[in-house]
């Protein structure tokens, strides 16, 4: 149990927990997480635990189902640098007294794991940090299947910048793609998505044209990204990245492997879409026509559905 309070105020944004004897496994677990998925969080010893409560600087907020209702109390108190003290089987008087709030999550019995997390869910304002600079590995939200990205296959800035030169890509593939890098940076501070997945993407969504300047780029580019080892979540940005996407049959009509290539992730949305505008809205225009008089109609509508969906998140 202290384990999981441990974890729950991590996955929510805390930066330490007190506990007044402390246990070697639940600070081995918790190093071992926070090296893998990023950010900083401590397990700290205090057996004086009357003395922590004296001398907290900010508020200090008991979890008891016991305690103010936790709706009332959002309602009106703004909370300052908060100390969050949950409880085991027997919580003494003193922490009542002591406490500057005492708080229920609900009046029914439940663990202080369910309580904390809930809690720190409304102080957060339901906003759940997902993003840690240091992270090695992260798991993506998904819908309908596992997705995980290891780091270390994504290549930095840098790395994709130089990969660029690299692979011989002219001045004018470079410009455009720093001009898509800066519409996607701006499409994912709005809409959210991994930012580095979306740096990554970005930069190299048009490997592909050092090859190939046909609808095939996107494949292309997916297969130099593969072939670097790099995670397939990058290769996925890459290939999805054409037009609106492309759908299984319209890949079978061009000649591509058969298989659908319309992006389905945030960020290999955001890539795709920020390939279509990153010359403005009238080259947009432009490229909707084009497409929809060269036959595309298909590709065409969901390059509309994807602007619309950026209008409305």
């Amino acid at each position: 149990m202290t384990t999981h309070v441990a974890l729950t105020a991590r996955a929510f944004d805390a930066d330490k927990m007190f506990i007044t004897d402390k246990d070697s496994r639940v600070e081995k677990t918790i190093n071992d997480v926070t090296d893998r998925f990023g950010g900083d969080f401590e397990i700290v010893e205090r057996r004086d635990w009357k003395g922590l409560i004296s001398d907290w600087k900010g508020d200090v907020v008991h979890l008891t189902m016991y305690g103010e209702n936790i709706d009332e109390f959002f309602g009106s108190v703004a909370l300052k640098d908060p100390l969050i003290i949950v409880g085991a089987e027997k919580v003494p008087g003193d922490v009542y007294r002591m406490s500057d709030y005492n708080v229920a999550v609900g009046n029914q019995p439940h663990s202080e794991v369910a309580a904390l997390a809930i809690f720190m869910d409304r102080f957060n304002e339901r906003k759940v940090k997902r993003d840690y600079p240091d992270a090695r590995i992260s798991v993506m939200p998904s819908k309908g299947k596992k997705r995980m990205v290891d780091y270390s296959k994504i290549p930095t800035i840098d790395e994709c910048y130089g990969f660029c030169v690299e692979r011989g890509m002219d001045e004018d593939l470079m410009k455009h793609t720093l001009s898509v890098l800066e519409r996607a940076f701006i499409l994912q501070y709005e809409h959210g998505g991994d930012l580095k997945l979306v740096i990554a993407g970005a930069m190299l969504h048009d490997i592909g044209r050092t090859i190939s300047h046909g609808p095939d780029h996107g494949v292309v580019g997916a297969k130099i990204v593969r072939e670097q080892g790099w995670d397939e979540v990058l290769a996925k940005i890459v290939e999805r990245h054409v037009g609106g996407g492309i759908s299984k049959e319209e890949a079978e009509e061009q000649g591509l492997p058969s298989k659908d290539m319309i992006p389905e992730t945030i960020e290999e949305k955001i890539v795709c879409h920020a390939d279509n505008t990153a010359g403005g809205r009238e080259r947009f225009e432009e490229l909707i026509h084009r497409t929809r008089s060269t036959g595309y109609q298909n590709s065409a509508d969901r390059m509309d559905e994807l602007a619309e969906f950026f209008k409305k998140k």
